[in-house]
């Protein structure tokens, strides 16, 4: 690969994705972390088998950042300023179900349910038009469970929360992509969020972290609020 200059990087900035991420060329230039080995098996699995909706491992540069292809087209960044259309939910979770098809039983799993990405959502999808092209930022990918990769994808996809609009339409967006995705009980996956939710309060609460606990309590107390309405709707 030809050598750049740092003239020719362009930083890739928005969401919450990891720091320092550039892009060169045709390239993304991302610094290496204590699972990278992991993500870049990961990824050069999902390759093997056919699934096309990941970045590819290219390799490592000279400063130590691995190499990934750059994936063109749009991510949607900012919540608030966004909300995505039925197709895209829909074709979302469609991807979501074949990514953990496509993992499930593997040896990446490591006796667990499937390889869980655990940070689906917009920030971290690539959109033409209606389709996702590509899941990013793979990071926090660990053996895990359908169930909880999948609501908290639907949590971040469909908008579920006080700023998600009216509970009717929330519910609606949550049954349609649980329909996508094969899901057929969505009230599992509205207990799921409300779970994850006050699971997260709870990790920040005893690490001292105010600003992101106070963010939460009043995720939980929407959810607490609005779960049973949530899962009578979408269980029309």
């Amino acid at each position: 690969m030809t050598r750049m200059d740092a003239d020719d990087e362009i930083p890739l900035t928005g969401g919450r994705q990891t720091s320092g991420i550039v892009r060169v060329g045709d390239t993304v230039r991302r610094p290496m972390g204590p699972r990278s080995p992991f993500v870049h098996e990961l990824l050069r699995y999902l390759e093997t088998v056919g699934f096309g909706a990941a970045p590819r491992v290219l390799g490592v540069d000279g400063r130590g950042r691995e190499i990934l292809t750059f994936v063109e087209g749009r991510v949607f960044h900012e919540y608030g300023e966004y909300r995505l259309s039925d197709a895209q939910l829909a074709n979302a979770a469609a991807l979501i179900r074949r990514f953990h098809d496509a993992t499930e039983g593997s040896r990446l799993a490591a006796g667990a349910e499937i390889v869980a990405h655990n940070e689906l959502g917009p920030h971290n999808a690539v959109f033409i038009g209606d389709e996702p092209v590509s899941f990013i930022d793979w990071d926090d990918a660990a053996p895990g469970t359908r169930l909880f990769d999948f609501a908290n994808a639907v949590w971040s996809f469909a908008d579920v929360g006080e700023g998600g609009g009216p509970v009717e339409e929330q519910a609606r967006r949550v049954r349609l992509m649980c329909d996508a995705y094969g899901w057929d009980d969505p009230r599992e996956v509205v207990d799921e969020i409300h779970a994850d939710l006050r699971r997260a309060l709870v990790n920040h609460e005893q690490a001292g972290r105010r600003g992101p606990a106070r963010v939460f309590r009043e995720m939980v107390r929407w959810i607490s609020a609005h779960a049973e309405e949530l899962k009578a709707n979408a269980n029309i």
